[in-house]
């Protein structure tokens, strides 16, 4: 697999479908989106791969690889991996998103289909979150699609797991395809929360890789494979597992030659340690019976001709089985309290389509009783009517979505934030930045965003912003009517990037305690002791709700307070005070003044948003001035035009080099070192 230019994707009429797909342990996940990209024949496809390349595998004319910066994870699922000396993780990460955006602009797909997540693959949520948000927000008319195996891995956390699947489904994804058959096995067998799932949900049938007959089987050495002695397939799919089970039937197929002569393939996968794969090529060297090697791309062909295949049961592998009715011993893993082979091995095996090895069964001497009395059985295929057409039927679908008029409901209500032509503030502005960068200036600015309390469609939207434009946000929480919803939603956002979001304290209730006057929750009829503990009761809710994810920053409701609060917020030991910026700063107390300077909105007579070239202008000027400058949001009021004009402003300033965007948390540590002063 290499990449290949992307292009000829705009110049044919044919849907236009991209496939994500990240394997990083085995090479099933790939080899399954590889068959179904190979049967969508009738569509330009764009695969999109984000693990190890892997030579040999055949790809179709219709289909254009694009290799992201590989990412692996080790055996225990515990790290992730990327390649090359001089490369950090946060690079390839940051240089993958790009990619995906690029392609997304570049392609246009019809049909996004993305393999697996969210159902697994959480830690690529720093990717696929922003690459979701910004579908949802630039390319409305993209179908998004979730391309799923017949069987999920329980997790450790398996309710709150499922929430997140619900989630994202029900706001990002238009139709879930389940590679399975429903009289098989069921979604609902090993997720339970399937009605929940406001998204149309499809069973495709299991897929296969499909045999092609003008395929030319791999030639292992210089003889057929069809010399009338039986074919031994031995595989253990992409190789980082199974190494015992491939010793095993070397050792077992050993002490067999001269009872029962055969030949044995041996498939070690391309990711088999070298050490151990070493091991094995020189187990197998004294015998000229036994053939290593780490892959072939004609394997289903050579399963048609083996007369038994000894491997673990993985979906392809299982797949292959069903496909040519070849008699199996598979030993499912195990591994990491991992069910699904196991699952998928049993039903099979209720059927008599296989035989399951017990870790017993796999002493060598008891390996070779088990092979012989597989050889010496029937040879007759066991009938099935398990659908094993998901690859034309994954598809049809796929055409069908294609052609469908853009009529989904999860949809915002505010659509596509992108407008096509600038308007002169964005010519004023960028002219603004580019000058000072020219000049050497750096600029540091943040966002705040108060008055969160519930999952709202306006606030997800704005999420949805900071995801697709990669900006940080302050997002200020009303502790006394945090819902559990708003809690899902920001713990949602953060799997993406645990920077992303400065997640802070918008007092306790919101309500006002005065009774003549200007609103205030903390005023001046309230007591040290009474805000105090109103304080305290918020604080501890957050850091029991959002644990090290709550930033001890506070922002008194309608920006006022008074010095009782700045004492209160001192003892409980508060980092950081927002507020309005006032003409004096706050000091003589531990912790940090960092307070807003431009208001999106005027409130006089209403909620009403600045004219977009008033804000700039302030803007201009404040970024001149100030060392910093804070910009004020209310998602509760903001509207399609203020969403257009923050989309806006905020791709001109995340494009110039010029411009640091902030949390509390970066802007902390930022002012405590330089002790930044009005310039």
């Amino acid at each position: 697999m290499s990449n290949e230019s992307a292009s000829t994707t705009d110049c044919d009429n044919k849907p236009r479908v991209l496939i994500y797909c990240q394997h990083v342990l085995g090479m099933g996940h790939l080899i399954r989106s590889m068959a179904i990209a190979r049967a969508l024949r009738n569509c330009s496809v764009v695969f999109v791969n984000g693990g190890e390349s892997l030579s040999g595998v055949d790809t179709p004319s219709w289909v254009t690889i694009v290799n992201l910066p590989p990412i692996t994870t080790d055996s225990e699922f515990q790290s992730l991996n990327v390649h090359g000396e001089n490369t950090t993780l946060e690079q390839v990460q940051q240089a993958r998103k790009r990619t995906l955006f690029e392609l997304i602009s570049h392609v246009r797909p019809d049909v996004v289909i993305i393999e697996l997540f969210p159902f697994g693959r959480k830690r690529f949520a720093f990717e696929l979150l922003p690459l979701l948000a910004h579908i949802r927000l630039s390319a409305p008319s993209t179908k998004v699609v979730c391309s799923l195996r017949d069987i999920l891995v329980t997790k450790p956390d398996q309710t709150r797991h499922e929430d997140w699947v619900v989630s994202l489904m029900n706001r990002y994804f238009d139709v879930l395809l389940i590679h399975s058959d429903p009289t098989f096995q069921t979604l609902d067998e090993t997720f339970s929360r399937c009605r929940d799932l406001r998204c149309e949900v499809q069973y495709t049938g299991f897929v296969t890789q499909g045999s092609d007959a003008s395929a030319d089987v791999q030639r292992t050495d210089d003889h057929s494979v069809s010399d009338g002695r039986p074919l031994i397939l031995a595989s253990v799919g992409g190789g980082r597992v199974g190494y015992e089970l491939l010793d095993s039937s070397i050792r077992a197929s050993t002490l067999l030659i001269q009872k029962l002569p055969h030949r044995m393939f041996v498939f070690t996968g391309p990711y088999m340690p070298e050490q151990q794969y070493v091991e094995l090529h020189e187990l197998a060297a004294q015998c000229a019976h036994i053939q290593v090697r780490r892959f072939t791309s004609s394997f289903e062909s050579l399963m048609h001709r083996a007369t038994l295949s000894i491997s673990m049961a993985g979906y392809n592998t299982c797949m292959n089985l069903l496909n040519t009715g070849t008699r199996a011993l598979v030993w499912p893993f195990t591994g990491h309290k991992n069910d699904e082979q196991t699952i998928r091995a049993q039903k099979l095996e209720q059927r008599g389509l296989l035989t399951i090895l017990r870790p017993t069964d796999l002493a060598p001497e008891q390996l070779a009783e088990k092979i012989l009395a597989s050889l010496s059985g029937s040879h007759h295929r066991t009938p099935h009517s398990i659908n094993i057409n998901g690859g034309r039927e994954t598809a049809l679908s796929i055409e069908r979505l294609a052609h469908q008029s853009d009529n989904r409901t999860t949809r915002s209500a505010w659509g596509s934030v992108s407008m096509p032509q600038p308007g002169q503030w964005q010519t004023a502005l960028s002219r603004f930045l580019d000058e000072k960068e020219t000049e050497g200036r750096e600029f540091h600015l943040f966002l705040r965003d108060d008055d969160v309390d519930e999952d709202e469609e306006s606030l997800k939207h704005l999420l949805d912003l900071a995801l697709a434009r990669g900006v940080p946000m302050n997002l200020e929480i009303i502790p006394g009517r945090l819902t559990p919803a708003c809690t899902a939603t920001l713990k949602n956002v953060l799997r993406a990037d645990r920077a992303m979001l400065s997640l802070d304290q918008h007092g306790w209730m919101h309500s006002n305690h005065e009774a003549e006057g200007r609103k205030c929750e903390f005023g001046p009829s309230r007591s040290f002791t009474q805000q105090l503990n109103d304080i305290a009761r918020g604080k501890a809710i957050l850091e029991t709700t959002f644990e090290e994810l709550f930033f001890s920053a506070f922002t008194p409701p309608w920006n006022r307070c008074t010095t009782d609060t700045y004492r209160a917020l001192d003892d409980l030991g508060f980092q950081v005070l927002s507020k309005d910026r006032g003409k004096d700063g706050i000091t003589g107390y531990r912790f940090s003044e960092i307070s807003t300077t431009l208001d999106l909105y005027t409130w006089k007579g209403g909620a009403r948003m600045k004219a977009p070239h008033e804000i700039i202008q302030v803007l201009m000027s404040q970024m001149d001035m100030l060392p910093m400058v804070g910009l004020l949001l209310h998602h509760k009021v903001m509207e399609r035009e203020a969403f257009v004009f923050l989309d806006q402003l905020l791709a001109a300033l995340t494009r110039s080099a010029a411009v640091r965007l902030h949390t509390f948390q970066t802007l902390l540590s930022l002012t405590r070192a330089s002790q930044m002063v009005p310039r």
